[in-house]
């Protein structure tokens, strides 16, 4: 009764490949696949007659897997994960701080500056920047306290500094203007 429903199913799915491939070179080999599934059916109810008593022990592949889940393990295993995570978010956040301070160096008017990026704890996402302008002196020879002719003109100088600043941020970083802080040094 075996042999028969396995050679139904065989001859089902052979016919339905009949119809499926196309007039090709692969039905030969489709057909060979066949005449050895036919071959498996018939003797394998046979092969089971005359060795019924040999039977392969494959007790290990039968053990069980018991594993202990300890909370231990796992605190581990999350503290080793977080502190992945922080060393990380610290090496992006130093590079960041290098790129914006490479970048904002080339704003004109801008000396030297120190860079501190804000980053969104566990997300690790960019949530501020703070930076702190050294400007440049307009004549070669005058100290910073004298660098600009006059309070006016550092004013307005100071801004346009700082909406170059803000705006290379918002388009580079997608930092928003409120997330920039600038200050410039002495103030």
């Amino acid at each position: 009764m075996t042999i028969v429903k396995n050679l139904l199913v065989i001859v089902v799915i052979a016919s339905f490949l009949e119809i499926l491939l196309p007039d090709s070179s692969i039905r030969p080999f489709v057909r060979f696949a066949i005449g050895l599934f036919v071959i498996l059916a018939i003797l394998n109810p046979i092969l089971s007659v005359f060795f019924s008593g040999r039977a392969m022990q494959a007790g290990a592949w039968d053990l069980p897997w018991e594993y202990e889940e300890s909370d231990d393990y796992q605190q581990v295993g999350r503290e080793v994960n977080r502190d992945i995570r922080e060393v990380g978010s610290e090496l992006i956040r130093e590079k960041i701080e290098q790129q914006i301070s490479s970048t904002a160096i080339l704003v004109p008017g801008v000396g030297d500056l120190q860079t501190r990026v804000i980053m969104t704890p566990g997300e690790g996402k960019l949530s501020g920047v703070e930076m702190v302008i050294v400007p440049v002196s307009t004549a070669p020879g005058e100290d910073s306290g004298t660098a600009f002719s006059s309070r006016d003109r550092q004013d307005q100088e100071r801004e346009i500094i700082v909406k170059k600043l803000t705006s290379m941020m918002k388009n580079l970083y997608g930092v928003n203007e409120d997330q920039v802080v600038i200050r410039f040094e002495g103030e």
